[in-house]
């Protein structure tokens, strides 16, 4: 949560929220053309698998106009996804089909409108006043504003103007054009929303509602099974053949299908950081390689990046050291070497107080000497802020790195973390997409005598175990000061 809602609806964010300031949000995966789930992913700044398979990529390709198609004609219609609410306070993603042009309005128009009869009895509802009126819409740079009457912000009760606002965002934020709503009322921008006190006056987006209006299974979805740990076929952590599912963001899930590639009937799907067992079979579909996993189903088909072998307790094969391997990626990054014999096949992807960047491992060679600069997130300011100062990659992650690492009193940690020292806990600490990876922390308690003790500067880097070798697959820099 980047706000702060009224004090009404505090305890009911504090409850539901599940990630912290450094869990990064939404991984950026490529979209891909499967329909399994709402979750949404944006293309990254470098290229991923062929055939990635997590994520549904929207079907609006444009910003509120259907584009012509091949043969140059415009369809006379389009399936757009709208959220409505159900009575656990879910986002339930349902479809709608509308004229081409302007589907964005078609779409508030649709949540104005509400749910049919059917989905009426099957519980959904929209937290949107039937008498609330759309004034207009405008969308450039990323950002939808929106011009509501005064009606929208009528009712009460945190739980039903959450609903609605999370209704308005994950519906605008599905096309991908639109990263963040901006709200108005009468044609007015305002603070605050409602009688609830909501925080409104800066651009609103997926991550501020994720944790108390998550979203659920569509409506007339797939009715495959999400499996936890729990449904899974007993695997022995660290064992021969058992893996675990990686770079996977916490709001996504990994399909599993019963033939190899994105066309594959989807039978099942995993979460994040499970451990599953190899079936024995692999295929190569485009540039991906597929591998059976075993599944309540029965034998089924996954990615395998997003597959890496379990490591208990970072006990390498043939005792080999981690954390040596981190001492020759401090050594490199300090001399100004080529990383990339280090570095995993899936990439180098890194947290920086924002959403990950992967860099592939061919693109490392002079990474270091490269005058790319990015806008690399800050744990204190918003994406989108003046304030945050273009860095390149060595200005903002190997001398950070190099400087934690060479400090005489930082810590070097395996398969441990330090909470900070505000009792910040470790699910904070370890992003959801790097859970299912074995790590090295390096911590280093501040030296500055001015905040007593209470900053801190660490750095989690993330390994993987490939051909018989450990690499690096992920780096996450955690920095905190009063």
């Amino acid at each position: 949560m980047r706000r702060i809602i009224a004090p009404i609806a505090i305890a009911l964010l504090l409850a539901a929220c599940g990630t912290g300031p450094n869990s990064a949000g939404p991984l950026t995966l490529p979209p891909q053309t499967s329909t399994t789930s709402p979750a949404e992913t944006t293309a990254p700044p470098t290229s991923a698998p062929a055939t990635p398979d997590t994520t549904t990529a929207s079907t609006i390709p444009s910003d509120t106009t259907i584009p012509p198609d091949n043969n140059g004609s415009t369809p006379a219609s389009a399936t757009i996804t709208v959220y409505l609410l159900d009575g656990a306070g879910t986002a339930v993603a349902v479809k709608r089909n509308v004229a081409t042009r302007e589907v964005a309005s078609a779409a508030i128009q649709a949540l104005i409108a509400g749910p049919t009869a059917g989905e009426a009895s099957d519980g959904l509802s929209s937290a949107f006043p039937s008498d609330s009126l759309l004034l207009g819409i405008r969308i450039g740079d990323g950002t939808a504003t929106v011009d509501m009457s005064r009606e929208f912000e009528a009712g009460g009760g945190s739980a039903l103007i959450l609903g609605r606002l999370a209704q308005l965002v994950y519906t605008l934020t599905g096309f991908p054009s639109v990263d963040r709503v901006q709200l108005l009322l009468d044609g007015r921008q305002v603070d605050t929303f409602s009688g609830e006190g909501v925080l409104v006056g800066e651009p609103l987006t997926r991550a501020d509602f994720t944790g108390a209006v998550p979203v659920g299974e569509a409506h007339g979805g797939t009715g495959v099974s999400t499996w936890d740990q729990d449904d899974l076929p007993a695997v022995t952590a660290g064992a021969e053949g058992v893996h675990r599912v990686v770079l996977v963001a916490g709001d996504d899930v990994l399909n599993v299908r019963a033939a190899a590639g994105v066309d594959g009937k989807l039978i099942g799907k995993l979460v994040p950081g499970v451990a599953v067992r190899l079936a024995g079979s692999s295929q190569q579909v485009g540039s991906s390689t597929w591998v059976t996993v075993e599944t309540p189903a029965g034998p089924g088909w996954v990615n395998s990046f997003y597959l890496t072998r379990s490591i208990v307790e970072a006990d390498f094969p043939g005792g080999a050291d981690p954390t040596a391997v981190v001492a020759e990626l401090a050594r490199r990054f300090a001399a100004g070497n080529d990383i990339s014999s280090l570095v995993s096949a899936k990439g180098l992807w890194v947290i920086h107080h924002a959403t990950p960047i992967r860099f592939e491992r061919s693109e490392l060679p002079g990474l270091l000497d490269d005058e790319t600069e990015y806008r690399w997130g800050s744990n204190a300011l918003e994406p989108d802020s003046p304030e945050i100062t273009p860095k390149t990659f060595a200005e903002a992650v190997a001398e950070p790195f190099v400087s934690t690492y060479d400090d005489p009193d930082r810590q070097l940690l395996v398969q441990q973390v330090v909470e900070g020292a505000n009792g910040r806990p470790r699910q904070f600490i370890v992003p959801v997409e790097f859970g299912g990876f074995p790590y090295v922390m390096i911590y280093d308690k501040g030296d500055n005598p001015e905040y007593g003790g209470l900053d801190w500067m660490s750095w989690l880097v993330s390994l993987a175990y490939e051909d018989g070798e450990i690499r690096v697959v992920g780096l996450t820099i955690d920095e905190w000061s009063p």
